[in-house]
């Protein structure tokens, strides 16, 4: 049986990693597809779970989605983030109250990155330093539209 069994000068045999062993500091597995979410103090799956933004045509560079993920709750001021492709880490946003009827209500921003969701007509349009990059349909039932 010795024969069988790696001898202490003979090479190792390579360990396989094994997959959603990989739980990162809240206990998400990306390799699951999960990543954390500060807004909703949760591992999720933004994939099935945020709203997704489209790379607008005039980022044509940019080929994956962004997702913002709202709070749990709609009732009071809420938190909410940025998943940016290729980005180690979300971005906090602050939820903007605007009045009714304006024309071009910001409904997300992070100040400091120059960040912006504003509503325009029947889409959402994600611009980082004034320039467009996402888009993302405005549904009748958008949680957006209920903040």
């Amino acid at each position: 049986m010795s024969a069988c069994e790696p001898t202490a000068a003979g090479p190792r045999p390579q360990q396989t990693p094994v997959a959603g062993a990989d739980a990162d500091a809240h206990g998400c597995k990306g390799s699951a597809g999960y990543v954390w979410s500060d807004a909703q103090q949760r591992c999720m799956r933004l994939f099935e779970e945020a709203l997704s933004f489209d790379p607008h045509v005039d980022n044509p560079d940019q080929t994956l989605k962004a997702f913002v993920v709202l709070g749990p709750d709609t009732s009071q001021a809420q938190k909410a983030e940025l998943f940016l492709p290729q980005s180690p880490k979300s971005l906090p946003l602050e939820v903007v109250k605007t009045p009714e009827g304006d024309i071009r209500p910001i409904v997300l921003r992070n100040s400091a990155e120059q960040i912006e969701v504003v509503r325009v007509k029947d889409m959402y349009v994600l611009s980082i330093k004034g320039q467009v990059k996402f888009t993302h349909d405005a549904l009748i039932d958008s949680p957006l539209g209920k903040i």
